[in-house]
């Protein structure tokens, strides 16, 4: 039977990529490549390059870069299955059963994603039914109309023990199956429904296939709120609610609205931001920072202005603006949250409240203001502003640190001084964005390869990884242990362990797609760029090596040099430190970090 990698394979051989992006992008020739405008950041020079001999885009802009899957991902909001069946459709390739990873059926032949969308069909109507009256009242004090109701496919778990459970085995769904879609829950008596006289609110991943639902309680005892548990098919951590109705609104506006729960999230849309998505909780993850950004580099977030999240919701605006997308703080009047706003002043009364949004560091600064210098407290408020601070990169924060020193009654220089003893302190590597590399060397003018591959560690990296990719005979120069050590981008450094351990690009490319992981190739594709903007090839792999070489001594240089100038440094890393300077003062030769004669 023909495997996923044969279908993807296959696909992508008849695809163009340049009639592919050139139908979304005007696209002029240059050279062997082709520009246009950066389809995914606002740019007035064109910095959007697109290779037909390596089938790879690469904006020099944004650093977005990839193949026709990655593209058609990036621009659709889709996973990879779904791109691969956009995309044969497109080239009038047919699928093998299961191209594509799509799962084989369970034995019954019904799965977790079809007993849930059954379940939010049978929710559905029990709102619009008799029993459904008191949760239409509800809805209706709430200012939600029909028409609401329909758009956000809200709907009403009757107060029964089994009434959904019932319903779904009598459409052939075994209680095992129901079980582990979430929908019941297991006591001593057996399974009941999990969720029972309660809104539902169902929620989507990002492509607008069902995953989970939310459930309000409108009377009686219990918690508030309860969402659907992990499962196949839901994973919280990589879940915003509304995504799938917000992403096209978030990439045309150019920003995104992160608000806390499901109906602050339906009022913004049904005002009109409907750019806005919810996290469920305050904890922003990793994985929700990576699909914001996505879509957007700008966020603004507007939680409850209660002070009982707010230690996890500035962790999570911190992980946000870690991942490159700068986070704006809605300060909403006391003891009012984004729905009360909405649902007495609409569009008015909110908008006001965003052009006022505050910058997160700026913000930080502000609600720990009056603990800082308070005895007992005002340690813990310093350690706390000033650690989250120094693990943002440099320019995200120097020019906000007027405002914060004004909001703190200290000078400027002392602040600053405060923030860079603790990156100084920070472990070797913590305080860096993970998809950006170091920034180079400081001195680097007779390093031809770090100039004309536009003067960026990660560009370095990315290139070697490109070479490597293409050159099965570079891959046997070099051992993975003789290289790991010396690159800063993580991506980039999975790339190389894995192709000097042996995987093949067929293999990894494989995996990536797979599991959806689109920051390999957009590596390889930002290489492929930097090689081709540089006219390099081959021939330049060990002086490309050396300057990566040099750049990971300087950044061991610039982690040494605040313990060696307080004189806090063992006489081991002094020696290194002295050592790794005066390599990196003497002439360039690729031999003297470690390089091999060619």
């Amino acid at each position: 039977m023909t495997s996923m990698r044969d279908d993807a394979s296959e696909v992508k051989s008849r695809v163009d990529i340049v009639e592919l992006i050139g139908s979304y992008v005007q696209l002029r020739q240059a050279g062997s490549s082709f520009v246009g405008l950066c389809p995914f950041h606002a740019e007035k020079t064109p910095s959007f390059h697109v290779s037909r001999d390596r089938q790879t885009f690469h904006c020099f802009g944004c650093g977005k870069g990839g193949d026709v899957y990655v593209f058609v991902m990036e621009m659709e909001g889709l996973g990879f299955r779904e791109a691969l069946e956009l995309l044969a459709d497109r080239a009038g390739v047919k699928l093998s059963p299961w191209g594509g990873g799509r799962p084989k059926p369970e034995p019954s032949g019904k799965g977790a994603r079809e007993a849930m969308a059954e379940a939010s069909d049978f929710f559905r109507k029990s709102l619009a039914g008799p029993g459904g009256e008191a949760a239409r009242s509800y809805l209706a004090r709430r200012n939600i109309t029909g028409e609401d109701i329909s758009r956000f496919g809200l709907g009403w778990a009757p107060q029964s023990w089994n009434a959904l459970s019932g319903h779904l085995e009598s459409c052939g769904f075994p209680p095992d199956e129901i079980y582990a879609a979430g929908l019941t829950a297991r006591g001593e008596r057996g399974a009941y429904d999990r969720f029972r006289g309660r809104i539902i609110f169902p929620v989507n991943d990002e492509n607008g296939r069902i995953a989970a639902f939310g459930g309000r309680l409108i009377d009686g005892e219990g918690a508030k709120y309860i969402n659907s548990p992990e499962g196949p098919i839901f994973n919280k951590r990589r879940t915003l609610y509304l995504m799938d109705m917000a992403k096209r609104s978030v990439r045309e506006r150019g920003r995104a609205i992160l608000m806390e729960g499901y109906m602050d999230a339906i009022r913004a849309h049904i005002a009109g931001f409907t750019e806005t998505v919810a996290s469920l909780g305050t904890s922003l993850t990793e994985e929700q920072a990576e699909l914001i950004k996505r879509f957007s580099d700008l966020c603004y977030i507007s939680y409850d202005a209660d002070g009982a999240g707010q230690a996890a919701s500035i962790r999570g605006m911190y992980i946000l603006q870690r991942h490159g997308v700068d986070v704006r703080v809605v300060m909403l009047p006391e003891g009012r949250d984004p729905d009360d706003v909405m649902s007495s002043g609409g569009a008015g009364a909110f908008e006001p409240l965003l052009e006022r949004a505050v910058p997160l560091p700026l913000y930080h600064a502000l609600i720990k203001r009056r603990d800082f210098h308070e005895p007992g407290r005002a340690q813990g408020a310093r350690d706390e502003v000033f650690g989250g601070l120094a693990s943002l990169p440099a320019l995200d924060v120097e020019v906000h640190l007027p405002g914060i020193a004004r909001v703190f009654g200290v000078l400027e220089h002392d602040l600053r001084r405060e923030i860079n003893a603790r990156r100084s302190n920070a472990p070797s590597g913590a305080l860096k964005n993970k998809k950006n590399g170091g920034e180079g060397i400081s001195d680097h003018s007779d390093v031809y390869i770090y100039n004309r591959a536009r003067g960026r560690a990660a560009d370095l990296e990315c290139a070697f990884c490109s070479l490597l990719w293409r050159g099965r005979e570079l891959r046997s120069d070099w051992k993975c242990e003789e290289l790991i050590a010396y690159f800063a981008d993580e991506t980039a450094l999975s790339i190389v362990s894995a192709l000097l351990s042996g995987s093949s690009p067929e293999e990894l490319e494989t995996m990536w797609q797979q599991t959806g992981e689109s920051r390999p190739l957009e590596c390889i594709a930002r290489g492929d760029a930097v090689l081709e903007s540089g006219n390099l090839g081959v021939r330049h792999a060990e002086a490309l090596l050396e300057d990566i070489r040099r750049n990971a001594a300087q950044r061991r240089v610039d982690e040494l040099q605040p313990m060696v100038i307080r004189g806090e440094a063992s006489s081991g890393d002094t020696a290194e430190y002295h050592d790794l300077v005066k390599k990196l003062k003497a002439p360039r030769d690729h031999r003297f970090f470690g390089g091999k004669e060619r």
